[in-house]
């Protein structure tokens, strides 16, 4: 598989998912609504107008959280992200060797 920001390519997708976390971290967005108390975190997709928003740690509420797991939520929003890019843009960046 191909990275989606740059010219990472023909790797494994543990090797990829590990490549956009570590290097492209700051495309995942984390926000608080602080009228409702919630955190989330926001990842556009790079090939469709589609965004990944969800609630993240719904039941801590508290906002020290984003620093203390900033990598483990990295990591979820871009698991979430190759998910939907292997299902709707598998053209876009299928590399050589695909896995």
């Amino acid at each position: 598989m191909r990275c989606p920001y740059c010219a990472f390519d023909d790797a494994p997708r543990r090797a990829l998912h590990a490549h956009v976390v570590d290097t492209h971290g700051s495309q995942v967005k984390t926000t608080v609504d602080e009228g409702a108390g919630r955190l989330f975190y926001d990842l556009a997709c790079p090939f469709c107008s589609q965004s990944l928003r969800k609630e993240i740690n719904p039941r801590g509420r508290d906002p020290a959280f984003l620093e203390e797991f900033a990598r483990e939520i990295r990591l979820v929003a871009f698991d979430l992200l190759l998910h939907h890019i292997e299902a709707d843009h598998a053209v876009s960046v299928a590399g050589q060797g695909r896995s």
